[in-house]
């Protein structure tokens, strides 16, 4: 019987989350909106996101404040670590280490403050008031939505002998 049904409707196969993530992202969307729907959904399909995506892509970034990364997400790829000149934009969805080792979401509030190299993260939103924390610049990371960024020209040209 199940290998019956399954024939017959091919989209009953549970999709992983990887998949899942690797077709939306194909799809154009982008990684704050595929890290939303994964973590608010958890999707069984690439339907199944596509639709909560549709009926949701207008969801605040306010909400992922706070919330684990996905687990097959990974530094380099879906985010690179930050330095402190790495730009930013106020209210920018950024990655932020966690002292106790998780990698988490969280949402600029400042940059260079309280002193520079140092950024003010709001790590989560609460209906009466937020958690902010100061954190290092190193800690945090920038999402990227083409892989990991081009190397500078200069290590690029190295080799080249004229």
């Amino acid at each position: 019987w199940l290998h019956e049904n399954a024939a017959k409707n091919e989209n009953w196969r549970m999709t992983s989350i990887g998949e899942i993530d690797a077709a939306l992202k194909s799809l154009g969307f982008e990684n704050l909106q595929v890290a939303n729907c994964l973590i608010m959904c958890r999707p069984k399909s690439i339907d199944e996101a596509r639709n909560w995506l549709h009926e949701n892509a207008a969801m605040s970034k306010e909400q992922i404040a706070g919330q684990v990364v996905p687990k097959h997400w990974a530094s380099g790829t879906d985010w690179v670590w930050a330095s402190e000149q790495t730009p930013f934009e106020i209210g920018e969805v950024v990655i932020l280490q966690r002292s106790d080792g998780s990698i988490k979401f969280g949402l600029l509030q400042a940059k260079d403050d309280p002193q520079p190299g140092v950024h003010t993260i709001i790590v989560a939103y609460g209906e009466e008031t937020n958690s902010v924390k100061a954190v290092p610049a190193n800690t945090v990371g920038k999402l990227t939505l083409e892989g990991p960024p081009a190397p500078p020209a200069a290590a690029a040209d190295e080799g080249v002998s004229m």
